[in-house]
């Protein structure tokens, strides 16, 4: 798990500003990752997620991605990252609010 470690310092210094990232589980193939933080409140929040995996691909070795991201009910995200080549639908979450009416649902994509 060196690699996350690495990862985790690279990304807490170039992005640490706006997200954090906290591991709540790393397995060999999978990991699940609670990002947070300004970054919540902006457009694009998944790039973040998937600059993560590139920072990770790098050092692991091996080309990673996110497989799902959902929305906390606090405004955090979790994803889970997984290498490119297990992945075989990507999951995202969406939650939208339009005149104090939510729209929450999940979109599956290959």
């Amino acid at each position: 798990m060196d690699c996350l470690r690495q990862t985790i310092e690279k990304f807490r210094t170039v992005f640490g500003a706006e997200a954090l990232v906290d591991i709540l589980q790393a397995e060999p193939r999978a990991i699940t990752a609670r990002f947070h933080g300004n970054m919540c409140y902006t457009c694009g929040t998944v790039d973040y997620f998937e600059d993560f995996a590139a920072m990770y691909s790098e050092c692991a070795g091996e080309d990673w991605t996110v497989e799902s991201y959902r929305q906390n009910p606090d405004g955090s995200y979790t994803a889970v990252l997984k290498p490119r080549s297990e992945v075989k639908t990507r999951k995202r979450h969406i939650k939208v609010i339009i005149a104090g009416e939510e729209i929450d649902y999940t979109v599956e994509t290959t």
